[in-house]
């Protein structure tokens, strides 16, 4: 039987209750998926552009470099915490990259388990807490440089789970842990900030389907002001840290010039342009992304939806969860910079922290009224299909990590005989350069912090166009061309990038 409450109106467990669960089965099953994704995270991550250099950073002045770097970026004070993880977990060496990674998305997945707890049970909040430890579709879940999203990410979901109980009742140390952690997300990573002001918005469908008497509808909206109130709080505390911080340091800077690109947003002309960038870039540079968010949002609902007796409700219902992922790639228009909004790894964080939200909502929302639905096989499927992606994604990163490997390896193999520390490398290829395959200077950080300081830079031939796709969704600038660089410094090994037999091989 489903346990319905006196009101109707309070959460209550939508799955089966646990007594009814096999629990050792629910455990094992558990412990199962957080080991694959531990295993799977190890197996991916790696560093690959921000963080060889603040390894470098942290190698060289230890935790100070904190305290070094905050100017830079007073509005994220909390901004180096996951990296400065990172670097302690990994005693200063790569492997920290992926301990840290690891651990944020354990903790994720136990920090939501917890959040739903009150409104979900069983296999549902197991498919809660994958989707949440996973941020499903998203790939910087397997990229370390976004470590300080990853960890915001945890602050939204512990947000989140204070406001789950604030729903039910008031207390006023759940009320201060919301505001608290909503303060710290925003000193974190503003990444989340739209998916934050959702949250009340969410709850006031976490009743049940049907639910249209007055004074429960009413309750509801009085719950759902309990939950906008610790929130509010939150932001409170944090325009106030910018009001004391912009008066001292001003507007410059990065954030600055992020805070002047935002001026565009305040015409009607200007925000219409932002908001298409954001669906282009989600739904558009990512074709598969809406039919399967549909389709995963629809199967998790779908058996519920086809049990309500009244036809105008169903199609009503139906018509809600359309709109609702169809109107994702707005809780990325935080990215004010016009870089920024076109680029995939950013705008699908909000995205899918946010699909994260409206799964829980649709669980809360619809399984309450399908007694004997197949919650354990739902769930399976469902989890099934984002552990599946989350491979995928998981490989695409693992290729660029072992490529910067090989590139490594080479160039000291070249440099060996020279003991050259300046290296220009000529790339044939027009792959190196990118995002990810060491723009800039990381070669010389990568190199440094794996034991063997070099300066090194790459350039490629006018002859070769670059190929460059992260790049190009800015678009920013990559390689200079060869031709086009001073002659290069007495000393400097000249090494060439080409491809032999489909290998990318670097060499004299």
């Amino acid at each position: 039987m489903i346990n319905v409450s006196a009101n109707p109106e309070k959460l209550i467990p939508v799955s089966l209750p646990l007594e009814l669960v096999n629990k050792r089965k629910l455990i094992v099953v558990e412990a199962v998926t957080v080991l694959a994704l531990v295993v799977l995270t190890f197996w991916s991550v790696g560093p690959l552009i921000e963080e060889w250099g603040l390894l470098r950073a942290f190698n060289e002045h230890g935790l100070s470099y904190l305290q070094t770097f905050a100017p830079s970026i007073p509005m994220r004070p909390l901004h180096l915490t996951a990296y400065a993880l990172q670097w302690l977990l990994g005693n200063g060496h790569v492997i920290g990259v992926a301990l840290g990674t690891s651990l944020l998305l354990v903790v994720r997945y136990f920090v939501v388990r917890w959040a739903v707890s009150p409104l979900l049970f069983g296999y549902d909040r197991w498919l809660a807490a994958v989707l949440g430890a996973t941020l499903v579709f998203w790939p910087g879940v397997w990229l370390g440089r976004y470590g300080s999203a990853q960890l915001s990410a945890i602050l939204f979901f512990v947000a989140l789970g204070f406001s789950v109980r604030l729903y039910q009742r008031w207390s006023t140390v759940w009320a201060i842990g919301c505001a608290v952690s909503v303060a710290l997300m925003l000193a974190m990573y503003q990444g989340l900030t739209l998916c934050l002001a959702a949250i009340p918005l969410a709850s006031l469908l976490w009743g049940r389907v049907g639910s249209t008497n007055k004074t429960r509808v009413i309750d509801r909206i009085i719950s759902s002001g309990r939950v906008c109130i610790p929130l509010g709080v939150g932001f409170v505390l944090y325009g106030i840290y910018c009001l004391v911080v912009s008066s001292k340091l001003g507007n410059s800077g990065y954030e600055g010039a992020l805070a002047a690109d935002s001026a565009r947003l305040l015409t009607l002309a200007g925000f219409l342009t932002h908001a298409k960038s954001a669906y282009l870039t989600a739904f558009g540079k990512e074709a598969h992304l809406l039919p399967m968010l549909l389709v995963l949002s629809f199967f998790i609902c779908g058996r519920a939806l086809g049990k309500i007796e009244s036809p105008r409700t169903r199609l009503y219902e139906s018509a809600l969860v359309f709109l609702l992922v169809c109107s994702l790639p707005l809780l990325s228009m935080i990215y004010v910079n016009v870089l920024h909004i076109g680029d995939v790894d950013r705008v699908l964080f909000p995205v899918s922290a946010g699909f994260v939200l409206l799964g829980i909502t649709l669980l809360g929302r619809y399984r309450s009224n399908v007694p004997g639905s197949l919650a354990p096989f739902d769930a399976s499927v469902v989890v099934a299909v984002v552990l599946v992606s989350s491979v995928l994604i998981a490989h695409g990163v693992k290729q660029y990590v072992e490529l910067q490997r090989s590139v490594i390896a080479q160039t000291w193999a070249a440099t060996a005989s020279s003991g050259s520390e300046l290296v220009l490398i000529q790339d044939t290829t027009g792959t190196l350069g990118d995002v990810y395959t060491f723009l800039g200077p990381t070669l010389g950080d990568a190199s440094t912090v794996l034991g063997r300081k070099l300066t090194a830079n790459i350039c490629t031939p006018l002859s070769v166009d670059r190929l460059h796709p992260v790049a190009q969704r800015f678009p920013i600038t990559t390689t200079p061309r060869c031709e086009e660089l001073p002659p290069a410094a007495d000393g400097t090994l000249i090494l060439t990038a080409r491809w032999l037999g489909g290998v990318l091989v670097v060499g004299p």
